[in-house]
């Protein structure tokens, strides 16, 4: 994968930005490390430290040596007497290079530097369902199929970007440091050990955070309900009806059919995906081809007529295969949701939630103590002050309608984690991110307050009458 900016380690500086708030009710800290999220939440507790939240930690285009200086920061920023830190919760929202590959890369100083009060994973991590290992099971079969795509001989610009979108759920970077499934399995350990490994699930809570008053957590999802769960694609109908800003699903008997195609599996498995039988082929070894072969020759053959030829057409198959992979996996995201009871402001984190995800939220409702009726999920989103956007900013991540069009208190503050020259370097035409129609909702909903990690995107005026400080490795946040 190449590399967009070239910087030798993660950059200095002081643990509280310039012109900070002495007072707050919470900070929320996005790094500006790449393209990927890592946002560290601090609520001030009375007579206490206060309560330290991780939301991921992870990116695309980053060394070990430079994640290990971002976790250091963190360490400085949560201790800085030094000694160990405590990070009172730790949430991971899926499984994803980048959201998790410092867990792999800085492992070294979260063991040594770091206890965990409690980890919250998605109800899609829990491998003790058995719809969980399905999910699983069929994530693995397509990895190999796609794998075994990339080996196959002769292959051109039809697989172009298979290897980059392969990124997100295998290698965490250069070194070696691990593959994203073995950070997952860490933070179950760590959960373990702290003994406090949450599997959330929608509808759940409110939950507290010990000591904080007056703040409660909510989970949106990600979905129960199986086809909303795979429900990542972004449809025609779709964006005539308005449903998201701005493929087909490949399917279980589809991905078998490029299985056998790659050769993986057993010999003969591929036969039944021919779409002719045996006696009706003729391969242009057969004596029968000569019959064809002055017709093929002045059309099909024809290198003016290469518009005719369908032999790698299939390849594009391959292409939809590695997008299901990443939107499903996408879809899997924990959501998170803040609420300050007495104002009603939410904080929102969707992780890289797609469509599937959100339109859940729609039957989403809780139970809240003191309250007759249940909370519909909904009118936190109508709440809602600070929005962590999905996915960088791309079209399928941010619902319009039962989404950002919820999203009506003045004063909203965007984060959009992302790095422009890193997603232009990806694939051979490159990211689009942030997708235009999206972020021009988004200036439309929040103006100068749509702020970016990328380190060459300074914050506004407004933006920082709104709260924003900005230093060269984060930009906080700050809800006084």
């Amino acid at each position: 994968m190449p590399t967009a900016k070239k910087v030798a380690g993660f950059p200095a500086a002081p643990v509280v930005a310039p012109g900070s708030p002495a007072k707050y009710r919470v900070r929320v800290r996005m790094y500006r490390h790449g393209l990927g999220d890592c946002f560290l939440l601090t609520f001030p507790r009375k007579g206490q430290a206060p309560l330290q939240m991780l939301i991921d930690c992870g990116v695309l285009v980053r060394d070990k040596a430079y994640m290990t200086g971002l976790v250091e920061h963190i360490h400085k920023t949560v201790a800085p007497k030094g000694g160990k830190a405590r990070l009172d919760v730790v949430a991971a929202t899926h499984e994803h290079k980048d959201h998790l590959s410092g867990f792999n890369q800085a492992r070294a100083v979260f063991n040594a530097k770091f206890d965990f009060g409690a980890v919250w994973l998605g109800w899609t991590e829990n491998l003790t369902k058995q719809e969980i290992l399905k999910i699983k099971t069929a994530k693995r079969k397509a990895v190999a199929t796609l794998r075994a795509a990339l080996a196959m001989p002769g292959i051109g610009p039809e697989l172009e970007g298979l290897e980059e979108l392969l990124g997100f759920s295998e290698d965490d970077d250069t070194t070696g440091s691990g593959k994203v499934g073995e950070a997952l399995e860490y933070l179950k350990l760590r959960g373990t050990d702290a003994g406090d490994l949450r599997y959330l699930e929608p509808g759940e809570g409110p939950l507290d955070l010990d000591g904080v008053e007056g703040v409660r957590v909510y989970v949106l999802g990600p979905p129960l309900d199986p086809i909303l769960l795979k429900g990542s694609e972004v449809t025609e109908k779709m964006k005539r009806d308005g449903v998201i800003y701005h493929l087909g699903a490949t399917g279980e008997a589809g991905m078998d059919g490029l299985a056998a195609a790659a050769g993986v599996g057993g010999v003969g498995e591929g036969e039944k995906f021919f779409p002719f039988s045996p006696e009706h082929r003729i391969s242009r070894q057969s004596p029968y081809f000569q019959n064809l072969a002055e017709f093929l020759g002045k059309t099909y053959d024809d290198p003016a007529q290469e518009w005719r030829q369908i032999e790698k057409d299939w390849l594009k198959a391959f292409g939809q295969l590695a997008l299901d992979l990443d939107s499903d996996t996408n879809n899997t995201s924990l959501v998170l949701a803040f609420e300050f009871v007495k104002t009603g402001e939410v904080l929102l984190f969707v992780g890289d939630a797609q469509v599937g995800n959100w339109q859940s939220w729609a039957d989403v409702k809780f139970a809240v103590p003191g309250r007759e009726q249940p909370l519909p999920a909904h009118d936190l989103l109508n709440r809602t002050v600070f929005y962590k956007v999905g996915h960088h900013g791309s079209h399928n991540a941010t619902l319009k309608a039962g989404g950002l069009e919820l999203m009506n208190r003045p004063g909203l503050v965007a984060f959009i984690p992302l790095d422009k020259a890193t997603a232009k370097a990806q694939g051979k035409h490159g990211w689009d991110m942030p997708a235009e129609p999206l972020f021009h909702a988004l200036r439309e909903k929040a103006g100068e307050r749509v702020v970016l990690s990328d380190t060459g995107e300074a914050p506004g005026a407004k933006a920082k009458a709104a709260g924003v400080k900005a230093t060269a490795a984060y930009v906080d946040y700050f809800l006084v």
